[in-house]
């Protein structure tokens, strides 16, 4: 009695979150309509659910016709319940993918940004040793020049220095600018973090090298597979359990007593030449035959 029980709570616990789910699903394709659309849907839901125990029941006691549209109807309301539960969970992944989606945008663009600072900075950084190796080059061949000479060489040497420390400047300034982008890019992966539903698929995702949107729908599919039909099929065990354990009245019968015929023996008996006869289904009759000298 106990596992009867058991087995009928879980029954109606998994098509309860199945119903859940899918008048869910299906009134938010008709958000016009909502609250309409989800008692009808209930109403289905629950008609499936009788429509099941019902057949099961009085299977042998129902029309064919009956029967065939019965089974049908069941099927197409299965099909109905798993469309809506898919879509109340791609809605729900699709609530949680374009936050994740944006995030991921942003942190593209900044590491866009993050790789032009890179360029530029490598830019810079051999504009200044080309200017180095000239300076020094410039600054090697001041010793062999006179004073009148060497006063072009001194004015690009200083006009060397300037720019070197132009540059060095604009590299402080770059490398300012790519350390927020690295602090941006880590709070923006912290965020991304937060999602774990997201991020566990986006890692299995990575895992298999496949898109994201394939992997969630992979998933649901499987889910969906299971659900509803597991919560028919428990809907029947637990009808097969409950008739099985239907007392069945047991009709007493009481067998009319025979009655008892006793059968005696016949005996003859000789007293005193007397014969005693006595028949089997008959009272006993004594005769007596008396002899002359006793008369």
């Amino acid at each position: 009695m106990l596992f009867t029980s058991l087995v009928g709570f879980s029954a109606f616990l998994v098509a309860g979150c199945a119903a859940y789910f899918s008048v869910i699903g299906i009134a938010k394709l008709f958000a016009g309509s909502f609250y309409q659309v989800m008692i009808m849907a209930g109403a289905l839901e629950f008609s499936k659910l009788v429509a099941t125990s019902f057949l099961y029941r009085y299977w042998t006691k129902t029309a064919m016709w009956l029967r065939v549209y019965m089974l049908i109807a069941v099927g197409i309301l299965m099909c109905i319940t798993s469309m809506g539960v898919f879509g109340y969970l791609s809605s729900a992944y699709q609530a949680n993918s374009v936050q994740y989606t944006q995030i991921d945008e942003k942190v593209a663009i900044i590491e866009k940004q993050k790789e032009s600072l890179d360029k530029e900075i490598v830019q810079i950084t051999e504009r200044m040793e080309t200017l180095n190796k000239s300076r020094i080059a410039q600054e090697q061949r001041l010793p062999s020049l006179s004073s009148r000479a060497a006063k072009p060489i001194y004015d690009d040497i200083k006009s060397s220095g300037q720019e070197i420390k132009a540059l060095n400047t604009r590299i402080q300034e770059l490398q300012n600018a790519k350390l927020k982008t690295d602090t941006a890019i880590v709070e923006f992966k912290a965020q991304n973090a937060g999602a774990r539903d997201i991020g566990t698929f986006k890692f299995i995702a990575q895992c298999f090298n496949v898109p994201l949107d394939t992997i969630v729908k992979v998933f649901i599919f499987i889910l969906i597979i299971v659900f509803d039909p597991l919560a028919v099929a428990l809907v029947l065990a637990f009808n097969v359990a409950t008739k099985k354990n239907e007392i069945v009245p047991t009709i007493v019968v009481t067998p009319t007593p025979k009655p008892v015929v006793i059968e005696i023996p016949t005996i003859t008996s000789t007293y005193s030449d007397a014969v005693v006869t006595q028949s089997s289904r008959a009272p006993i009759a004594r005769k007596y035959t008396l002899s002359n000298d006793e008369s």
